[in-house]
Protein backbone atom coordinates (compact mmCIF):
# COMPACT_ATOMS: atom_id res chain seq x y z
CA UNK A 1 0.00 0.00 0.00
CA UNK A 2 1.27 3.46 -0.89
CA UNK A 3 2.46 5.78 1.88
CA UNK A 4 2.60 9.57 2.05
CA UNK A 5 4.37 11.97 4.36
CA UNK A 6 2.16 13.78 6.87
CA UNK A 7 2.92 17.47 6.44
CA UNK A 8 6.19 18.54 8.07
CA UNK A 9 6.45 15.42 10.22
CA UNK A 10 8.56 12.30 9.76
CA UNK A 11 5.37 10.22 9.74
CA UNK A 12 4.50 8.26 6.59
CA UNK A 13 0.92 7.01 6.53
CA UNK A 14 -0.73 4.26 4.53
CA UNK A 15 -3.33 5.29 1.94
CA UNK A 16 -6.08 3.83 4.12
CA UNK A 17 -6.21 4.31 7.87
CA UNK A 18 -8.48 2.52 10.31
CA UNK A 19 -11.23 4.68 11.83
CA UNK A 20 -12.15 3.44 15.28
CA UNK A 21 -15.75 4.64 15.67
CA UNK A 22 -17.37 1.33 14.55
CA UNK A 23 -15.50 -0.72 17.19
CA UNK A 24 -16.99 1.67 19.75
CA UNK A 25 -20.34 0.17 18.67
CA UNK A 26 -21.42 2.99 16.40
CA UNK A 27 -25.04 2.13 15.47
CA UNK A 28 -24.34 -1.60 15.90
CA UNK A 29 -23.23 -3.72 18.85
CA UNK A 30 -20.18 -5.72 17.82
CA UNK A 31 -18.54 -8.58 19.68
CA UNK A 32 -14.86 -8.47 20.56
CA UNK A 33 -13.94 -11.31 18.20
CA UNK A 34 -15.32 -9.47 15.16
CA UNK A 35 -13.42 -6.33 16.12
CA UNK A 36 -10.12 -8.14 16.60
CA UNK A 37 -10.46 -10.02 13.29
CA UNK A 38 -11.06 -6.71 11.54
CA UNK A 39 -8.01 -5.14 13.18
CA UNK A 40 -5.89 -8.17 12.34
CA UNK A 41 -6.90 -7.87 8.67
CA UNK A 42 -5.88 -4.19 8.77
CA UNK A 43 -2.44 -5.17 10.01
CA UNK A 44 -2.13 -7.96 7.43
CA UNK A 45 -3.08 -5.42 4.74
CA UNK A 46 -0.26 -3.04 5.76
CA UNK A 47 -2.57 -0.38 7.16
CA UNK A 48 -0.41 1.57 9.59
CA UNK A 49 -2.72 4.31 10.94
CA UNK A 50 -5.24 3.59 13.69
CA UNK A 51 -7.44 6.49 14.78
CA UNK A 52 -9.74 6.49 17.79
CA UNK A 53 -11.21 8.75 20.49
CA UNK A 54 -12.44 8.53 24.09
CA UNK A 55 -15.83 9.57 22.73
CA UNK A 56 -16.25 6.42 20.61
CA UNK A 57 -18.36 4.11 22.74
CA UNK A 58 -17.36 6.01 25.88
CA UNK A 59 -13.91 4.46 25.86
CA UNK A 60 -14.78 1.12 24.25
CA UNK A 61 -13.01 1.86 20.96
CA UNK A 62 -9.78 2.81 22.74
CA UNK A 63 -10.03 -0.25 24.98
CA UNK A 64 -10.49 -2.66 22.08
CA UNK A 65 -7.87 -0.99 19.91
CA UNK A 66 -5.30 -1.01 22.70
CA UNK A 67 -5.92 -4.68 23.42
CA UNK A 68 -5.09 -5.46 19.81
CA UNK A 69 -2.18 -3.08 19.25
CA UNK A 70 -0.27 -4.41 22.25
CA UNK A 71 0.23 -7.61 20.22
CA UNK A 72 2.10 -5.67 17.49
CA UNK A 73 5.55 -4.18 17.26
CA UNK A 74 5.03 -0.56 18.28
CA UNK A 75 7.19 0.63 15.38
CA UNK A 76 4.82 -0.95 12.85
CA UNK A 77 1.92 1.48 13.29
CA UNK A 78 0.89 5.02 14.18
CA UNK A 79 -1.78 5.59 16.82
CA UNK A 80 -4.00 8.66 16.85
CA UNK A 81 -6.48 9.67 19.52
CA UNK A 82 -8.29 12.82 20.53
CA UNK A 83 -8.80 15.16 23.46
CA UNK A 84 -11.60 17.45 24.58
CA UNK A 85 -13.67 14.99 26.59
CA UNK A 86 -12.65 13.04 29.67
CA UNK A 87 -14.75 10.16 31.01
CA UNK A 88 -16.32 9.53 34.40
CA UNK A 89 -18.05 6.33 35.59
CA UNK A 90 -21.83 6.16 35.52
CA UNK A 91 -24.50 3.55 36.21
CA UNK A 92 -25.51 1.81 33.03
CA UNK A 93 -29.19 2.73 33.29
CA UNK A 94 -28.35 6.44 33.55
CA UNK A 95 -26.26 6.64 30.37
CA UNK A 96 -27.74 8.22 27.25
CA UNK A 97 -25.69 6.50 24.58
CA UNK A 98 -27.08 8.40 21.59
CA UNK A 99 -25.77 6.85 18.36
CA UNK A 100 -23.68 4.28 20.22
CA UNK A 101 -25.34 0.86 20.41
CA UNK A 102 -23.41 0.02 23.54
CA UNK A 103 -20.10 0.90 25.12
CA UNK A 104 -18.36 1.19 28.46
CA UNK A 105 -20.22 2.52 31.48
CA UNK A 106 -18.78 6.00 31.44
CA UNK A 107 -20.06 9.40 30.35
CA UNK A 108 -18.08 12.04 28.44
CA UNK A 109 -17.41 15.43 30.00
CA UNK A 110 -16.59 18.21 27.54
CA UNK A 111 -13.42 19.95 28.71
CA UNK A 112 -10.90 21.74 26.47
CA UNK A 113 -8.97 23.27 29.37
CA UNK A 114 -5.30 22.47 29.93
CA UNK A 115 -6.04 20.28 32.95
CA UNK A 116 -9.04 18.63 31.30
CA UNK A 117 -6.99 17.70 28.24
CA UNK A 118 -4.14 16.31 30.33
CA UNK A 119 -6.69 14.25 32.24
CA UNK A 120 -8.22 12.98 28.99
CA UNK A 121 -4.79 12.08 27.61
CA UNK A 122 -3.79 10.15 30.74
CA UNK A 123 -7.07 8.23 30.64
CA UNK A 124 -6.47 7.37 26.98
CA UNK A 125 -3.02 5.98 27.79
CA UNK A 126 -4.63 3.73 30.41
CA UNK A 127 -7.46 2.50 28.15
CA UNK A 128 -5.11 1.96 25.23
CA UNK A 129 -2.73 0.08 27.52
CA UNK A 130 0.20 1.83 25.88
CA UNK A 131 2.89 4.40 26.52
CA UNK A 132 2.80 5.44 22.86
CA UNK A 133 0.37 7.82 21.20
CA UNK A 134 1.76 9.29 17.99
CA UNK A 135 -0.88 11.83 16.97
CA UNK A 136 -3.09 13.84 19.33
CA UNK A 137 -6.04 15.81 17.97
CA UNK A 138 -8.29 18.45 19.52
CA UNK A 139 -11.70 16.92 18.87
CA UNK A 140 -14.95 18.37 17.53
CA UNK A 141 -14.42 22.12 18.02
CA UNK A 142 -16.73 22.95 15.12
CA UNK A 143 -20.18 24.24 14.22
CA UNK A 144 -21.40 20.71 13.52
CA UNK A 145 -20.91 19.85 17.20
CA UNK A 146 -21.47 23.14 19.06
CA UNK A 147 -23.46 25.38 16.72
CA UNK A 148 -23.42 29.02 17.80
CA UNK A 149 -21.23 28.17 20.80
CA UNK A 150 -18.28 27.21 18.63
CA UNK A 151 -16.42 30.50 19.28
CA UNK A 152 -16.62 29.89 23.01
CA UNK A 153 -15.10 26.42 22.70
CA UNK A 154 -12.50 27.59 20.19
CA UNK A 155 -11.14 30.18 22.62
CA UNK A 156 -10.96 27.66 25.46
CA UNK A 157 -9.29 25.10 23.19
CA UNK A 158 -6.58 27.50 22.04
CA UNK A 159 -5.87 28.70 25.58
CA UNK A 160 -5.96 25.22 27.11
CA UNK A 161 -5.98 22.20 24.80
CA UNK A 162 -3.47 23.64 22.34
CA UNK A 163 -0.99 24.44 25.10
CA UNK A 164 -1.43 20.99 26.62
CA UNK A 165 -0.81 19.01 23.44
CA UNK A 166 2.04 21.35 22.45
CA UNK A 167 3.71 20.54 25.77
CA UNK A 168 3.23 16.81 25.16
CA UNK A 169 4.91 17.22 21.78
CA UNK A 170 7.79 19.26 23.23
CA UNK A 171 8.35 16.50 25.78
CA UNK A 172 8.32 13.95 22.91
CA UNK A 173 5.36 12.10 24.42
CA UNK A 174 3.64 12.48 21.04
CA UNK A 175 4.97 13.07 17.53
CA UNK A 176 2.29 15.28 16.00
CA UNK A 177 -0.56 17.55 17.08
CA UNK A 178 -3.65 18.61 15.21
CA UNK A 179 -7.41 18.98 15.15
CA UNK A 180 -10.15 16.51 14.25
CA UNK A 181 -13.24 18.38 13.04
CA UNK A 182 -16.34 18.20 10.85
CA UNK A 183 -16.30 21.72 9.35
CA UNK A 184 -13.59 23.10 7.10
CA UNK A 185 -13.87 26.79 8.02
CA UNK A 186 -12.69 26.16 11.59
CA UNK A 187 -9.51 24.61 10.20
CA UNK A 188 -8.33 27.99 8.94
CA UNK A 189 -8.88 29.54 12.35
CA UNK A 190 -6.84 26.86 14.09
CA UNK A 191 -4.09 27.02 11.48
CA UNK A 192 -3.85 30.82 11.76
CA UNK A 193 -3.61 30.83 15.55
CA UNK A 194 -1.47 27.77 16.24
CA UNK A 195 1.36 25.65 14.92
CA UNK A 196 -0.31 22.38 13.97
CA UNK A 197 1.13 19.35 12.18
CA UNK A 198 -2.09 17.89 10.80
CA UNK A 199 -5.82 18.20 10.33
CA UNK A 200 -8.27 15.31 10.31
CA UNK A 201 -11.26 16.66 8.40
CA UNK A 202 -14.44 14.61 8.07
CA UNK A 203 -16.75 14.77 5.08
CA UNK A 204 -15.64 18.07 3.54
CA UNK A 205 -13.53 16.83 0.65
CA UNK A 206 -15.60 14.17 -1.06
CA UNK A 207 -17.50 13.67 -4.31
CA UNK A 208 -20.50 15.29 -2.59
CA UNK A 209 -18.86 18.11 -0.60
CA UNK A 210 -15.68 19.95 -1.54
CA UNK A 211 -16.02 22.91 0.83
CA UNK A 212 -12.48 22.29 2.11
CA UNK A 213 -11.24 23.95 -1.09
CA UNK A 214 -12.37 27.32 0.23
CA UNK A 215 -10.51 27.43 3.53
CA UNK A 216 -8.89 24.29 4.92
CA UNK A 217 -6.82 23.08 1.97
CA UNK A 218 -5.33 26.46 0.97
CA UNK A 219 -3.94 27.27 4.40
CA UNK A 220 -2.83 23.67 4.91
CA UNK A 221 -0.84 23.91 1.68
CA UNK A 222 0.60 27.29 2.69
CA UNK A 223 1.79 25.96 6.07
CA UNK A 224 2.51 22.38 4.94
CA UNK A 225 -0.04 20.97 7.39
CA UNK A 226 -0.78 17.31 6.73
CA UNK A 227 -4.33 16.36 5.78
CA UNK A 228 -6.07 13.17 6.88
CA UNK A 229 -9.54 12.76 5.43
CA UNK A 230 -12.35 11.11 7.34
CA UNK A 231 -15.94 10.64 6.20
CA UNK A 232 -14.91 10.02 2.59
CA UNK A 233 -18.25 8.27 2.03
CA UNK A 234 -20.18 11.05 3.83
CA UNK A 235 -21.29 8.62 6.57
CA UNK A 236 -22.67 6.02 4.18
CA UNK A 237 -24.30 7.32 1.02
CA UNK A 238 -21.19 7.12 -1.20
CA UNK A 239 -20.54 3.56 -0.02
CA UNK A 240 -24.05 2.13 0.07
CA UNK A 241 -26.22 4.39 -2.07
CA UNK A 242 -29.65 5.71 -1.15
CA UNK A 243 -31.69 3.57 1.23
CA UNK A 244 -33.90 3.66 4.30
CA UNK A 245 -31.07 3.44 6.83
CA UNK A 246 -28.38 5.24 4.84
CA UNK A 247 -27.29 8.65 6.08
CA UNK A 248 -25.52 11.82 4.96
CA UNK A 249 -23.47 13.33 7.80
CA UNK A 250 -25.27 10.84 10.06
CA UNK A 251 -28.65 12.37 9.25
CA UNK A 252 -31.46 12.06 6.71
CA UNK A 253 -30.25 12.52 3.13
CA UNK A 254 -31.41 15.91 1.70
CA UNK A 255 -33.16 15.84 -1.68
CA UNK A 256 -30.41 17.94 -3.29
CA UNK A 257 -27.81 15.36 -2.22
CA UNK A 258 -29.94 12.50 -3.57
CA UNK A 259 -30.04 14.26 -6.95
CA UNK A 260 -26.29 14.80 -6.90
CA UNK A 261 -25.64 11.19 -5.88
CA UNK A 262 -27.82 9.89 -8.71
CA UNK A 263 -25.82 11.99 -11.19
CA UNK A 264 -22.60 10.44 -9.87
CA UNK A 265 -24.13 6.96 -10.03
CA UNK A 266 -25.30 7.48 -13.62
CA UNK A 267 -21.86 8.56 -14.81
CA UNK A 268 -20.10 5.75 -12.92
CA UNK A 269 -22.51 3.16 -14.34
CA UNK A 270 -21.65 4.23 -17.89
CA UNK A 271 -18.06 3.24 -17.20
CA UNK A 272 -18.89 0.17 -15.11
CA UNK A 273 -17.15 1.76 -12.12
CA UNK A 274 -18.54 1.60 -8.59
CA UNK A 275 -19.28 4.83 -6.74
CA UNK A 276 -17.15 3.76 -3.72
CA UNK A 277 -14.15 3.25 -6.00
CA UNK A 278 -14.61 6.70 -7.53
CA UNK A 279 -15.10 8.24 -4.09
CA UNK A 280 -11.86 6.81 -2.70
CA UNK A 281 -9.70 7.56 -5.72
CA UNK A 282 -11.01 11.11 -5.99
CA UNK A 283 -10.07 11.89 -2.38
CA UNK A 284 -6.57 10.43 -2.64
CA UNK A 285 -5.80 12.24 -5.91
CA UNK A 286 -5.15 15.38 -3.87
CA UNK A 287 -1.46 15.15 -2.96
CA UNK A 288 -2.03 17.10 0.27
CA UNK A 289 -3.94 14.10 1.58
CA UNK A 290 -1.72 11.70 3.53
CA UNK A 291 -4.36 9.11 4.42
CA UNK A 292 -8.06 8.26 4.23
CA UNK A 293 -9.40 7.19 7.62
CA UNK A 294 -12.31 4.81 7.06
CA UNK A 295 -14.58 3.30 9.67
CA UNK A 296 -14.54 -0.45 9.01
CA UNK A 297 -16.19 -3.15 11.12
CA UNK A 298 -15.81 -6.25 8.94
CA UNK A 299 -12.83 -7.91 7.27
CA UNK A 300 -14.43 -7.79 3.83
CA UNK A 301 -14.78 -4.01 4.04
CA UNK A 302 -11.00 -3.70 4.25
CA UNK A 303 -10.55 -5.95 1.24
CA UNK A 304 -13.18 -4.03 -0.74
CA UNK A 305 -11.67 -0.63 0.02
CA UNK A 306 -8.19 -1.74 -1.00
CA UNK A 307 -9.59 -3.28 -4.18
CA UNK A 308 -11.48 -0.07 -4.99
CA UNK A 309 -8.29 1.95 -4.66
CA UNK A 310 -6.60 -0.21 -7.29
CA UNK A 311 -9.35 -0.35 -9.90
CA UNK A 312 -8.42 1.45 -13.11
CA UNK A 313 -10.81 4.31 -13.79
CA UNK A 314 -10.78 6.03 -17.22
CA UNK A 315 -9.78 9.70 -17.28
CA UNK A 316 -12.97 10.44 -19.20
CA UNK A 317 -15.07 9.54 -16.15
CA UNK A 318 -13.41 12.29 -14.13
CA UNK A 319 -13.87 14.75 -16.98
CA UNK A 320 -17.58 13.95 -17.10
CA UNK A 321 -17.91 14.49 -13.34
CA UNK A 322 -16.12 17.81 -13.69
CA UNK A 323 -18.25 18.87 -16.68
CA UNK A 324 -21.37 18.00 -14.66
CA UNK A 325 -20.01 20.26 -11.90
CA UNK A 326 -19.93 17.36 -9.47
CA UNK A 327 -16.20 17.95 -9.11
CA UNK A 328 -14.97 21.50 -8.59
CA UNK A 329 -12.62 22.95 -11.23
CA UNK A 330 -9.92 23.36 -8.56
CA UNK A 331 -9.79 19.66 -7.68
CA UNK A 332 -6.91 17.41 -8.63
CA UNK A 333 -8.09 14.45 -10.68
CA UNK A 334 -6.80 10.87 -10.58
CA UNK A 335 -4.87 9.72 -13.62
CA UNK A 336 -5.17 6.21 -14.97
Amino acid sequence: MQKRKLGNTDIFLSTIGFGGAPIGNLFEKLDDATCYKTLARCNDSNINLYDTSPYYGNGLSEHRLGSFLKTLNSDSYYLSTKVGRYLTPQKEEKINRGKWAGGLNFVPNVDYSYDGVMKSFEQSLDRLNTSKIDICLIHDVDTYTYGEQVDHYFEIAMKGAYKAISKLKEEKVIKAIGVGVNNSDICRRFAEEGDFDCILLAGRYTLLDQSALDDCLPIAEEKNIGIILGGVFNSGILAKGIGDNITYFYDKIPESIKIKYNEILSICNRYNVSVPAAALQFCYANKQVASLVIGMDREDQIDNNISNLNIKIPNSLWKELKNAKIIDERCALPKS
